[in-house]
Order: structure tokens, then sequence, then C-alpha cells
């Protein structure tokens, strides 16, 4: 199970320390408008040793497409790139040959293949996430030129106990890259950023959410019985490594289920629709903004195994651009799989 999607897939290769990272992204039509400087962009927001708060690996994470693009435009084959990895230091993880880190895929991996990667976490290592991110790139590529309204913007709206407001609709990539810690909201940022780096200090961790709004989707994107949007979404979603749940609608969804129907389902008197639906009914989009909030648990790596080595004390940060790519991929395939079956009486 290395591939990803139906008709737009990736299939993601390589180990933390191994020689190279990559994917391979089939089913992209021809005619998409993509360089490697759309992929390296991609890359540079998820990369490691971007600021105090993640981990000090230092990784250019210089993206080469090998395949599937000619004259800055997609071929409609197999798109491969290769991402090759250069500061592995195998020897901080001579321990984990024989030790198991609680909460980590450590002891499950070596009991199901009974031989696995201890450097760096082998293929359970957030790095594969970088393969991630390339498929990511190429589905926004085929966004942008088929469904240019749809902007897909991803936040930490949650570390610890701190918890951010909702920020305003039209929020950018670019709002959210001002800070380090990716949190759009300033002061909070700040706190934010003081806590994971006492925690990184002290080889603990913490975990939180990203929220991730995507607007302008257009309505009737997913399949109505076994092809739900929402169930898509949570496919994608959940297959980031430590994240522990996915749901859908605005912050107060929680508070917004103690309502009755008459009151959940009613339209306020302005008569604009709410975000219960998260932007999604009868498994399809409903033409509302897609909004879901993405849990993830703190880093298992802690103590003496946290400070011997390069690790990042919350992966928040760094997991935006991956649950972005996520995203993106899964809009890409159901836009594919709209313009491919039957939608119209």
């Amino acid at each position: 199970m290395n591939t990803f999607g139906e008709l737009f897939r990736v299939t993601t290769f390589g180990e933390s320390h191994g020689a190279a990272m990559g994917a391979v992204i089939d089913g992209c039509p021809s005619g998409v408008a993509l360089s490697a400087d759309d992929v390296q962009r991609a890359l540079d927001r998820r990369r490691p040793g971007q600021s105090a708060v993640t981990t000090g690996r230092n990784e250019a994470d210089r993206v080469e497409l090998l395949s599937g693009v000619y004259e800055g435009k997609t071929l409609g084959t197999p798109l491969a790139a290769v991402v090759r990895n250069q500061d592995a230091r195998s020897g901080d993880y001579a321990k984990l040959a024989t030790e198991d880190r609680p909460g980590h895929a450590d002891r499950v991996w070596r009991e199901r293949f009974k031989h696995r990667d201890p450097r760096g976490g082998g293929r359970t290592s957030g790095r594969e996430t970088l393969c991630r991110v390339i498929g990511g790139a190429v589905a926004e590529a085929l966004l942008r030129r088929d469904v240019p309204a749809l902007n897909l913007v991803a936040w930490v709206s949650q570390v610890g106990p701190l918890i951010a407001p909702p920020p305003p609709p039209g929020l950018t990539r670019a709002q959210v890259d001002a800070h380090p810690t990716r949190c759009p909201d300033a002061a909070l940022a700040e706190r934010i950023e003081a806590r994971l780096l006492e925690a990184k200090a002290a080889g603990d961790s913490y975990g939180g959410a990203i929220t991730l709004r995507v607007e302008g989707v257009p309505a009737g994107l997913g399949e109505p019985v076994f092809g739900k949007l929402k169930a898509r979404l949570a496919d994608a979603l959940a297959g980031i490594g430590a994240v522990t749940g996915v749901v859908w609608g605005g912050a107060d969804l929680e508070e917004q289920l103690t309502w009755p129907g008459s009151r959940f389902h009613a339209l306020p008197a302005d008569g604009r629709p709410r975000d219960v639906y998260g932007g999604i009914q009868g498994g399809l989009s409903n033409g509302e903004p897609v909004q879901v909030r993405v849990l993830f648990k703190p880093p298992a790596t802690l103590a003496d195994h946290a400070r011997a080595g390069r690790h990042d004390p919350c992966i928040l940060p760094r997991a935006v651009p991956v649950v972005e790519a996520m995203a993106a991929l899964v809009f890409a395939d159901l836009w594919l799989s709209f313009l491919a079956r039957p939608h119209r009486s």
C-alpha cells in the first residue's frame, strides 16, 4: 500500500536514511504547466531545519524531475521525482535497533515484517511525507489549470492547550508562513514558539491540531456512496503519521452537536449557511468552503532519544504543507472522476 489515489495516483518510495526519497505520479493529464521550481517551493515549506522549533537535520531537499515533463508541461506519462538524502546521522539511532519508542511504529513494524530499518525511522519516518508533498504539488498544478477558483490553505490552530481563534475567509499561505509556527494569530504564535522551545530543550513534545479550509470548491465533487468526499479526505489525512482524528466543520462543531436538529439545520436570520456541514452534504461538496480539523498526537521520540538526535518537538508546523498536499491529491482525483463519470441528467 505505497500508492494513493484512483485516477490521479502517487506512489512514494525511499527510507529516511536511504539514498533518496521520491514519488511517481501517474494519471496527471498532459498539458499541465509544471516546473521543478513549482515542486521545490512546496518542498521548501516542509523541509527540516526551517527554524529553532523544528529538527536540526539540514536537508536542502532539492528535487529532480526525471520524467513526465517536457518544455514546462506535463506529458500525461508517469512523472518521477527524486530527492537525495544528504544529512543523515544514522549513528543517532543505534539504540533504536533494540529499544522501541513508546507510541511509535518501532515495535509493531518489527513484529509484522521481522526486519526493519531503524535509521531515522526508515519508512515510518516523517521524512516520507516529502514524497506526498511532491505529489500534492503536481495535483495543485492540475487544480490551478482546471479549477482556478479553488484556494486550499491549512494552518496550525492548536498546540497543546493553546488554541487560536479562526482566521477570516481568504487566508493565504503567505500569512500562514509569516511565523515559523504557522499559526496565523501573531500573539498566540509567539506563545506557541516559546512553549515549543522549552519542550525541545527538555526532550518533550506537543500535539495539537491543523485546520484545513478549501474555498472555491465546485459543488458535486465526491461519490455518493463509498467514495464520499468526507471519506476520501479522512483516508488521506488519517494516513499522515501521528494523526489521531479528523473532524469536519468549524471549531465549535462539538458544541453545535448538542443542539436539537431544528436549530442545527436552521438557516440564520441573514440566510447565510453555517459551517456545520464542513462544506459536504450527502458525500458531495455543496459549494461552500470545505473545512476540516486534523488532530495530531505529540511526537513519540522523547527524553534522551530526543536530545541525542534531531527531532521536531511538535510536527504541526512542518505538517501544514503535508495536510495541504494530501487534500490536493484528493481534490485532483475527485475532479478527474467528476469529468470521467456521468453526473448530469
